[in-house]
């Protein structure tokens, strides 16, 4: 499948809604990494953030859950599995004499509807995230409520993968994903004890997922095939229960299918976290598809997809894609406006002075000694450098040894984060190398300096940094906010200097 590319007018779509759209993310920070617009299977408009590209390969995080759904429809479809089978019976081997009931009447259509029979899941505390399904304390009736626990998506993949002999992308290629053409290069993080992390893991392309969102949005059919029954999908897209009792996010609060969660409109989207994000909107045969991370944005998902409701959906015609009335009057103006947008595209910046008068004097190259402190911090120094000083380092030591993070003032500088036991292919495994990121600083003050680094590689996660350096230049105030799942822990709290030790 190739995804043919049309002008917005062209497809019902007013160019100055989509530039509306990305201004109204811009003016709330949002992270953005890349965003499509499509329309009756043709893109109406997409751009990518450097250094992201339609062809890069992507963290989907829990958008990965939709695709082990998929892989469940198949077996349905094979007759290898029933909706109201007992996951329990397919794994035999852990299935001990005091079970609990709840977790041995727990059926295939409860875990896909993220009804477990768990208050909180506790499958990353056991070396086998499988086996862990059955070592938890249940607290209710599976099927009964929407507690969202990946735990469920993990056992729906050991499922798949036991049937089938095959990890859940490999079994996925010749059923679906070369149909539709899916990168070659597209992968998924392996769980501790082998096989596909279905909860979190997929790795793929933008372009990618707006493929396997079309494959939705048409119903289970890639061109005039059905591969996937239209009843699974049609269940699949559906509202099956209600979670707004338990879901905090006012987006994502209109009901859940299998892996897949309902939204505004009679939408259906799917959703993995730091809004990775592939809304499909049947009625308009319309969808929006982005990559970011908001991480540490409250709610920013939702503001994403506030923005889409609101500047976007209500500005698309109404008429079906047989109707020639459907197109807009052209609109160069906006259109050339709007593409020049997308040459330009660039990670928000931090808000702030690119100087201060006394960064240089007083601030840069000195050592400061830190007291004790929870990163385990002993020592950091700032030099700041570059024809407008434009540029700049931090070197610091804590309990890994001697490290630096080079940031660019009011622009952004890519580097590799200097710790190397964070994840890699497998979790539990360190990569052995450190993690691609950016970073840019602004001065807040002559006295304050601010750094956002982002994390842009297999994972994703934010960093954030505020410098008080004392009037005199002699004392220092560190503060490091992060949000990451599983790495950067040690970069969150703060330390100040140590007077008795000054250099």
């Amino acid at each position: 499948m190739i995804l043919k590319t049309n002008v917005p007018e062209n497809l019902g779509i007013p160019s100055e809604a989509v530039l509306r759209f990305l201004e109204h993310l811009e003016q709330r920070k949002i992270c953005l990494h890349s965003f499509m617009v499509l329309r009756h299977g043709e893109i109406a408009t997409e751009g990518y953030y450097p250094p992201f590209k339609a062809d890069t390969i992507h963290r989907m995080y829990s958008i990965s859950k939709t695709f082990v759904s998929v892989a469940i429809g198949f077996l349905i479809d094979e007759g290898k599995v029933k909706l109201d089978d007992k996951v329990t019976d397919f794994f035999p081997e852990y299935k001990t004499e005091n079970i609990h009931e709840y977790i041995a009447n727990a059926t295939v259509r409860d875990l896909l509807m993220m009804s477990t029979p768990y208050e909180y899941s506790a499958y990353s505390e056991e070396e086998n995230w499988v086996r862990a399904f059955f070592h938890g304390t249940a607290s209710h009736k599976s099927g009964a409520l929407f507690i969202y626990d990946t735990g469920g998506t993990v056992m729906l993949t050991g499922i798949a993968e036991k049937l089938t002999g095959k990890n859940l992308l490999d079994y996925l290629r010749p059923k679906l994903l070369d149909h539709i053409g899916f990168s070659k290069e597209a992968w998924c993080v392996e769980r501790p004890e082998g096989g596909a992390w279905g909860g979190s893991g997929v790795e793929c392309s933008t372009h990618d997922l707006a493929k396997f969102g079309l494959f939705l949005l048409n119903k289970g059919r890639c061109g005039d095939k059905q591969l996937l029954s239209e009843d699974y999908v049609n269940q699949a897209t559906s509202a099956q229960i209600d979670n707004r009792i338990s879901t905090g996010d006012p987006e994502f609060q209109f009901g859940y299918g299998y892996q897949i969660w309902h939204t505004r409109n009679g939408g259906f989207a799917l959703y993995g976290m730091g809004s990775q994000l592939c809304v499909c909107v049947p009625d308009k045969d319309l969808m929006l598809v982005t990559t970011a991370d908001t991480q540490i944005i409250p709610h920013g998902s939702d503001i994403i997809l506030d923005a889409f409701w609101n500047d976007v959906y209500p500005y698309v015609t109404d008429k079906n894609k047989n109707d020639k009335d459907e197109k807009l009057p052209e609109n160069k103006k906006t259109y050339e406006k709007l593409k020049n947008k997308f040459g330009n595209l660039e990670f928000i910046s931090v808000d702030g002075k690119p100087t201060s008068h006394k960064s240089h004097e007083l601030y840069s190259g000195k050592k400061y000694p830190l007291g004790k402190n929870r990163m385990n911090i002993s020592e950091v120094q700032f030099i700041f450098d570059g024809d407008r000083y434009d540029k700049a380092v931090m070197k610091y030591t804590n309990a890994t040894g001697n490290h630096e993070i080079q940031f660019g003032i009011c622009r952004y500088e890519t580097g590799e984060f200097p710790e190397t036991h964070y994840f890699g292919r497998k979790i539990g495994v360190p990569k052995g190398c450190g993690y691609r990121y950016k970073a840019s600083g602004a001065w807040f003050d002559d006295e304050t300096l601010i750094i956002y680094l982002y994390i842009i590689d297999d994972y994703f996660g934010t960093l954030k940094i505020n410098v008080r350096f004392s009037g005199d230049g002699k004392g220092i105030t560190l503060f490091m906010s992060k949000s990451a799942e599983w790495f950067l822990d040690e970069y969150y709290g703060i330390a100040e200097t140590d007077y008795s030790n000054l250099i």
